[in-house]
């Protein structure tokens, strides 16, 4: 897989987000207060931003915006060591957590005349429209939204969404015990067994230290908590939120994705059949992971036609 080289412009920052210690990739400098334009990612689920790096800096390559990368609270490794909240504080985990925790990046760590480009990858694009619709100044700032392989509506209903219900949910207990086994074995061990999941799965070696970092049981325990309440609460598609955004959006589906099949587009376009929606053959749900590439050129296209300074 390509490595973009533009990587060399990321910016790794922390930032306290709704309390907990997070990590922010950024491209350019999108803490200036000159009206500038900013592009937000916001992640899927698990929300490690390491995993955005090369859509991050091909969106950056191709736009020469500010590019951020928010992730999940809870999701990356730093939180537990430097984080003055308490582990047993699970609510800033949930989905209503994790929706302040993007709030906060956008409300008090970018400046008010910040003009904004939002996308969204899966939970993360359910995330942009419950923030846009609940919250007007926010909307007033916004150029675009991208949602990206979105999980809007009947998540538990979806393949994976039933999986994760019928066997995550009911032996998490059992796969945390795991992950905490993994960190007994010799350090070794631990890799081969990594390489091997690298090797079936044909993802590159790189993303082996992002791997033995996500398994680790605090960071599971979060992705675990924040997966199941999607599965209670992303039931119902959000027309109204849907409403206020349809001007301005774009919305990528995958021909073949079992958390957000095709016949969820279609739930859409009965509603809202002006909205602009591609349908994408050959990228996974999962798309960071090999065509990073290609998704950042279509979304950077469509930034560009909203974008005030119009290349």
């Amino acid at each position: 897989m390509k490595q973009i080289s533009s990587q060399v412009d990321m910016n790794r920052v922390s930032k306290t987000l709704n309390n907990v210690q997070s990590n922010v990739l950024t491209w350019g400098n999108p803490f200036i207060d000159n009206g500038q334009e900013v592009v937000i990612c916001i992640t899927g689920n698990p929300g490690v931003t390491e995993f955005y790096i090369d859509f991050g800096s091909e969106l950056y390559r191709n736009l020469r915006l500010p590019v951020c990368v928010l992730g999940h609270a809870g999701h990356e490794g730093n939180y537990h060591n430097e984080s003055s909240v308490s582990k047993n504080d699970l609510d800033l985990f949930s989905l209503q957590g994790q929706l302040q925790h993007k709030l906060d990046f956008i409300e008090n760590h970018l400046s008010q005349t910040t003009k904004i480009h939002l996308v969204g990858h899966s939970i993360g694009a359910w995330m942009i429209i419950e923030l846009l619709q609940k919250n007007e100044k926010l909307m007033e700032r916004v150029l675009s939204v991208n949602l990206l392989f979105p999980t809007l509506q009947r998540m538990a209903e979806s393949r994976n969404g039933i999986f994760v219900n019928n066997v995550f949910r009911k032996f998490d207990w059992f796969i945390l015990f795991l992950c905490k086994l993994l960190y007994v074995l010799p350090t070794f061990v631990f890799r081969f067994i990594v390489y091997i999941y690298l090797m079936v799965t044909s993802l590159p070696s790189r993303y082996s230290e992002l791997i033995m970092e996500l398994v680790d049981h605090n960071v599971i325990e979060k992705v675990f908590l924040m997966a199941f309440d999607e599965m209670d609460v992303v039931t119902k598609l959000n027309r109204d939120g849907l409403n206020k955004v349809k001007h301005m959006t774009n919305v990528i589906y995958a021909h073949q994705d079992n958390w957000a099949p095709l016949e969820y587009m279609e739930d859409i376009k009965k509603y809202q059949p002006d909205i602009q929606m591609m349908e994408t053959h050959d990228i996974d749900h999962a798309f960071v992971l090999k065509s990073s590439e290609c998704v950042a050129n279509m979304v950077a296209n469509f930034i560009k036609s909203k974008s005030i300074k119009k290349s």
